[in-house]
């Protein structure tokens, strides 16, 4: 699966929409492919990067400053300029300035970017939501979200902390070097978790593109336009950075975790919203066969 990524990430979607009843099946797991997937990222980041990642402000706090300020900031610029339904300007600045997207470090290493970089993107932007977030969406969108702090934080501990705990015992049974040794299979987990991730979130899509197909056309071409713009943007800004960290800030830039901010609004969540988020998988699931000959020429690779 690892070897074959690009293909079954993007025809996982499709399948989500050909065959709803799979993807309503599939809908529990959601949450449980995303705790395998962090304890995949885990596994295949080595801890000692992330901490020399950490001892490197001047790369690090440019790439929060875009991440947490300077995408949502251009998300607001851009729209002042081109008129779209506020339903959708509204989902389209909330996933701005969302944490970066979970499953970006392993697309990160797919892409042959740097994954500690891209996790210490994740947590970083994660852990600082519940304190960051409100102000901007006030500032930017005029909305109040009232995220629980002390609920948010409890369960992202629980996500986090329990994938990275997993991972941990994992890591002592095992040893180094045998994970080392089987890096490809432990790629082919974090394929499979994507998988089941992918089609799972596919539900009530199909319902929605027989009933309104001009609407989610224009969500999808919206969420393409938006991740593959933010991803060049970023390409742009750090232009003077090093090849793989200019990348890496790129893909962190263009695939935000909006799902955080609907899970915290609740029943108050728009179907605009609900909508751009399924649409929001395909930008992520296409990267690998749409960008990833471009961002592997690139690299020179």
């Amino acid at each position: 699966m690892a070897r074959r990524a690009s293909p079954i990430l993007a025809a996982a979607l499709f399948v989500g929409i050909v065959l709803p009843d799979l993807a309503s099946a599939l809908r529990p797991l959601v949450a449980p492919a995303v705790v395998a997937l962090l304890v995949t990222n885990f596994l295949r980041v080595e801890q000692r990067a992330v901490l020399r990642t950490l001892a490197e402000p001047r790369r690090v706090l440019p790439l929060l400053a875009w991440l947490l300020l300077g995408v949502p900031l251009l998300t607001a610029a851009v729209l002042r300029l081109v008129p779209v339904p506020p339903g959708l300007a509204e989902a389209l600045l909330l996933t701005a300035s969302s944490p970066v997207l979970m499953a970006v470090p392993a697309f990160a290493l797919m892409l042959g970017l740097d994954g500690a970089l891209a996790l210490f993107a994740m947590l970083a932007t994660t852990l600082l939501q519940p304190f960051l977030h409100p102000p901007i969406a006030a500032w930017l969108l005029g909305v109040t979200l009232d995220l629980p702090v002390g609920a948010l934080m409890l369960r992202l501990a629980l996500f986090v902390g329990g994938a990275a705990a997993i991972a941990a015992a994992i890591r002592f049974v095992c040893g180094g070097a045998r994970l080392r040794r089987n890096d490809a299979a432990i790629a082919g987990g974090t394929v499979f978790a994507l998988v089941v991730f992918g089609i799972g979130v596919m539900d009530g899509l199909t319902a929605a593109l027989l009933a309104e197909p001009g609407r989610v056309a224009l969500f999808l071409g919206a969420s393409l336009l938006a991740n593959f713009g933010w991803q060049a943007a970023g390409v742009l800004v750090f232009r003077a950075a090093e090849r793989r960290t200019a990348l890496t800030a790129a893909l962190a830039g263009g695939n935000r975790n909006l799902a955080t901010v609907i899970a915290a609004l609740g029943d108050s969540a728009s179907p605009d919203l609900l909508l751009y988020l399924a649409v929001g998988q395909f930008p992520l699931y296409l990267l690998p066969a749409l960008a990833g000959p471009v961002y592997r020429r690139l690299l020179g690779r």
